[in-house]
C-alpha cells in the first residue's frame, strides 16, 4: 500500500469512522451517513461490513438502529482502521520489486514506512475531534 495514495474505500472508512466518533448519542444508520457526507450508500456498506467484522464498529437492528463505534474514539487507532481495508501498511515499491535489495533503497523505504506505521498507530478518531 502507498501511504500517499489511499483508496477510496479508505478514505471512505475513515469519513465513516469520524462522523461515528463525531456522533456518538446513538446509533446512525448508513442512509443518513451517506447523505450527510454525501458518499455513495453501496461502497459504504461494503466499508461498514469490514469495519464490522474487524470489531470497530457496531450495528443495531430495528427502527432506531444503525452503526456506532465498538470503542471509545481514543480506543481506535487510524492504523487499526487502515490496516482493515487496506491490508498491512507498507511503503513504497520495494516490497514488489525483485531487484529491491540491489538497489539499495529498501532499508531507506522500510525505515520510512516504520515511521509512518508508528505516527498512525499513535494517532486516533479522537485526534479528529479536535
Amino acid at each position: 500500500m502507498n501511504m500517499f495514495n489511499l483508496s477510496k474505500k479508505t478514505d471512505y472508512g475513515m469519513e465513516l469512522m469520524i462522523f461515528l466518533a463525531k456522533n456518538q448519542a446513538g446509533p446512525i444508520s448508513l442512509r443518513q451517513i451517506a447523505k450527510e457526507k454525501k458518499l455513495p450508500f453501496k461502497f459504504l456498506e461494503q466499508v461498514a461490513a469490514s469495519l464490522r467484522e474487524a470489531g470497530l464498529i457496531e450495528a443495531k437492528e430495528g427502527r432506531a438502529g444503525g452503526y456506532l463505534l465498538a470503542k471509545k474514539p481514543a480506543k481506535i487507532s487510524v492504523a487499526a482502521v487502515v490496516e482493515v481495508l487496506e491490508g498491512p501498511v507498507e511503503l513504497g515499491a520495494c516490497v514488489a520489486c525483485p531487484h529491491a535489495r540491489q538497489c539499495g533503497q529498501q532499508d531507506v523505504w522500510h525505515e520510512v514506512g516504520d515511521k509512518v506505521r508508528e505516527m498512525i498507530k499513535g494517532k486516533t478518531l479522537q485526534d479528529f475531534l479536535k
